[in-house]
């Protein structure tokens, strides 16, 4: 045999060789594939590293869960001060909680991240998100309202709506229920009355703007309102004469007309409402009907003739 022949069945030999140990060797490593995987249970390369991520990003997730509610917990706190005690203070009206935690529109919004675990957290961030904005824009008013706060004391309806002598008049009916004289059953009186005689001067009880100056044939009869801002408006019924007129700026202690029984009434007297943030409260809260007449006639401005 020649040299060269041999060497070629040589080579060729060794091709063979080769190709039978890929073949072996492939044909080992899929068993041992089929047998780790079927057999002992355990999982491919790639789905192991997967599943190393998800769980990762799961605990990511848990995490930023955690972060949130501790979030929420905080300005939980922080809404419940400010509808109770801030905006209490300023009379401002609470901010529902309906509005605060309502979330965002749009019905594709999450369409997205459905099916994942993101679309829970991403809603309540959206939540949480609206929730700071509220409240930024809630310390936004306190704020601007504190600016003013200065003039609160004077408008705050804080003295007796009348003269304080006794023998100008005589509490006829105080706040809360009691039998109506007209109608002859219970019911609740959501003011004082001080009756008194016919053409008695009645005072502005704090600073404020007048926001209803007219006269019912029946009900209050020649009514005023002041509104007194931080939540306060007032309401003096009854009365023989108005002497103010919508949109006029009056100051505590300005006359503002005379007590008459005009209206639903069966005897002359003035009816004198504290309204506190759209709630009836008992004027008597508000007043010191001990006062001296003379100190009480030194702060008011009398009547034009």
């Amino acid at each position: 045999m020649a040299p060269s022949e041999k060497n070629g069945r040589l080579k060729h030999f060794g091709s063979v060789q080769l190709l039978m140990s890929f073949i072996v060797g492939g044909m080992l490593f899929l068993f041992y594939m089929w047998f780790y995987v079927f057999v002992l249970g355990a999982d491919l390369p790639k789905t192991a590293i997967l599943k190393l991520q998800n769980a990762i990003w799961s605990t990511r997730i848990d995490q930023m869960s955690k972060q949130l509610d501790r979030y929420s917990e905080l300005l939980s706190l922080m809404e419940m001060r400010d509808n109770r005690i801030y905006r209490s203070v300023y009379g401002l009206d609470e901010i529902p909680q309906a509005v605060r935690g309502s979330g965002l529109g749009g019905e594709h919004r999450y369409a997205a991240l459905e099916g994942t675990a993101l679309l829970d957290i991403t809603r309540r961030l959206d939540v949480l998100e609206k929730r700071a904005y509220i409240q930024s824009k809630s310390f936004d008013d306190v704020a601007a309202v504190q600016q003013t706060a200065g003039d609160m004391a004077s408008h705050i309806p804080a003295i007796p709506p009348m003269n304080t002598d006794p023998s100008t008049y005589r509490m006829s009916s105080p706040f809360g229920y009691r039998s109506d004289p007209l109608l002859g059953y219970t019911k609740r009186h959501t003011g004082m009355d001080f009756a008194c005689p016919p053409g008695n001067p009645i005072y502005a009880t704090g600073d404020g703007v007048v926001v209803l100056a007219k006269y019912d044939h029946s009900g209050y009869g020649r009514h005023v309102e002041i509104d007194h801002g931080f939540g306060y408006v007032t309401r003096y019924a009854h009365m023989s004469r108005l002497d103010v007129e919508e949109g006029q700026v009056v100051r505590r202690g300005d006359c503002i007309g005379l007590s008459g029984r005009s209206g639903r009434i069966t005897g002359p007297h003035l009816h004198y409402e504290v309204i506190y943030r759209n709630n009836y409260v008992n004027p008597a809260w508000y007043m010191d009907l001990d006062m001296p007449s003379k100190d009480y006639m030194e702060m008011v401005r009398k009547p034009a003739k």
